[in-house]
């Protein structure tokens, strides 16, 4: 299986033990803070979830998958954010489970919902996995190489490293 650490961190930032130099936001609670003289607002924020969920996506489709399972899963609790449909976001998060098959729309969602804290999960099927870290580090594993993908993960500002996911266990 080729597995990768999909972030927004550039590995040139990393010291020799991996850990980032950079004063660097990692969670959705950071919005508002500065971090080298910049304030992460709300739409930046989003730039890089939507890219975290696009990369998942990509992945799936790279490797013709249209639903994932929920092979781990910890609630953290509901937290209603001004751009969750609220009802129908509660219902969802309710509504996940251990083993629950999650369509497309569905694994973008619950991506969402790991990125800002509301789970902690690891979704996965035979052909890939994708599992979530602290700090905003995603891995994701697949039986495809899938070059062409990957390039467009990098043209989306995310960087992409050959490495076992450390939630394989």
């Amino acid at each position: 299986m080729y597995c990768w650490r999909i972030t927004k961190y550039n590995p040139d930032n990393r010291d020799v033990n991996g850990f980032c130099r950079k004063d660097d936001w990692t969670s959705v609670s950071d919005i508002g803070k500065k971090f080298n003289g910049v304030t992460l607002t709300f739409e930046e924020y989003l730039r890089y979830e939507n890219a975290y969920i696009d990369a998942v996506l990509q992945v799936m489709h790279g490797n013709d998958i249209e639903s994932l399972s929920v092979v781990a899963l910890e609630k953290n609790g509901y937290f209603n954010f001004k751009d969750f449909p609220a009802q129908e976001s509660k219902r969802f998060y309710n509504s996940l489970s251990l083993s629950r098959d999650l369509p497309l729309h569905s694994v973008a969602q619950i991506t969402r919902f790991a990125l800002r804290e509301v789970v902690w999960c690891k979704l996965g099927c035979e052909q890939m996995y994708v599992h979530f870290g602290y700090d905003y580090y995603m891995y994701i594993g697949s039986e495809k190489p899938l070059e062409k993908e990957l390039n467009s993960l990098i043209n989306n500002g995310l960087f992409v490293e050959n490495f076992i996911s450390p939630y394989m266990a």
